[in-house]
């Protein structure tokens, strides 16, 4: 049985991480970490630790003290904050003899910045939505001149659609710079109905192995409902980016496509949310990069079910022993007996 641990584990990217790893081909040990003593997600592993925040001091002792205790041999970076610190220390962390799903540190630089993002998209000849940065005020003129409002505000550095306004007016965007520091303006890209999402898995080698292109749905900035698109052109030019960027590991993108060119508008380089749907029509990158990365089995693009997905809430129940336990957070969590009301979705079933 394989062991591995999986961050952040309060949030649905690492329970989506845990989901593909459950439905996999191997066995896996799970650990999880997160600074919430009453993590959801620890009822979803085989044992977990509370830690300090990723940024504090203490962090990296815990770390380094869990990756002993528990033979770690692998670690799923889930949280965007975490980036950064796991990008940083990967070579130390990796003597460890866990190897770190992370992207290396000048890939995670471009995906946390979105004005990067269009930077880099533009330095290598791909179609990219317009940006300035959004207390330009020259800059933010000569946008309106060009595409006319609405016009897009987002952080250059944010996750989930927080603080994202559509703006029609020079007042609103005014009114913007004083909630949200540090805003971008950027393009609206037309026809929301025309968004996509899609995943990659790569090697140390920096080429993509494998694609995976939805198209998705979305509210309150999460996907809740995707369907496979099967379009060879699009998984093409998706590696082609994820290939120019450097990636190792995972990627993701999302994008709309606008006159028939494909727009990529945010660059994610860690594991998507969309990972707790995408193994269901059978990419499971959670799996993939296990072997590609930590057994260095080379991996090649998985078929794939074509279907739609439908997410939905979901609901544990946590006895009150075991939430004594939890609120404490000071041991570790040996298989916590849950009740899961509702029905369990399960890959479709492929022949061999």
């Amino acid at each position: 049985m394989h062991r591995v641990l999986v961050t952040g584990v309060g949030g649905n990217v690492a329970q989506g991480v845990i989901k593909a790893l459950r439905a996999g081909k191997r066995p896996y040990y799970i650990v999880g970490i997160d600074m919430e003593p009453l993590s959801v997600g620890f009822s979803l592993v085989n044992s977990h630790y509370v830690t300090a925040r990723t940024g504090d001091f203490a962090f990296k002792e815990q770390l380094f003290a869990i990756l002993k205790q528990e033979r770690i041999e692998a670690i799923y970076v889930c949280s965007p904050g975490e980036l950064g610190f796991f990008s940083q220390f990967q070579n130390e962390i990796e003597a460890t003899g866990a190897a770190v799903f992370v992207n290396p540190p000048d890939v995670v630089r471009i995906g946390s910045d979105k004005l990067l993002t269009v930077r880099f998209l533009k330095e290598n000849g791909f179609c990219f939505p317009a940006s300035v940065e959004a207390a330009d005020g020259d800059g933010v003129k000569a946008l309106i001149n060009a595409y006319g409002f609405p016009l897009l505000l987002k952080p250059r550095a944010g996750f989930t659609s927080k603080n994202v306004f559509i703006v029609r007016s020079l007042e609103e965007i005014r009114a913007a710079n004083i909630l949200v520091p540090d805003l971008i303006a950027q393009r609206y890209l037309p026809d929301h109905s025309r968004e996509y999402t899609a995943g990659t898995v790569s090697g140390a080698d920096k080429k993509v192995r494998a694609v995976i292109v939805l198209h998705r749905d979305i509210n309150q900035g999460t996907t809740y409902r995707t369907e496979l698109v099967e379009d060879p052109a699009l998984s093409v030019q998706v590696a082609k980016i994820v290939e120019a960027l450097g990636s190792v590991g995972v990627c993701n993108l999302q994008f709309r496509l606008c006159d028939g060119q494909l727009y990529v508008f945010e660059i994610n380089p860690r594991f998507s949310g969309t990972c707790g749907i995408r193994y269901l029509y059978g990419f499971n990158d959670a799996e993939l990069v296990f072997d590609l990365i930590k057994l260095k089995i080379d991996v090649n693009q998985p078929g794939l079910s074509k279907g739609v997905v439908l997410r939905y809430w979901n609901e544990i129940f946590i006895g009150d022993e075991d939430f004594s336990g939890m609120k404490e957070g000071s041991r570790p969590h040996r298989g916590l007996q849950t009740v899961i009301k509702g029905p369990v979705a399960t890959a479709p079933q492929r022949k061999k």
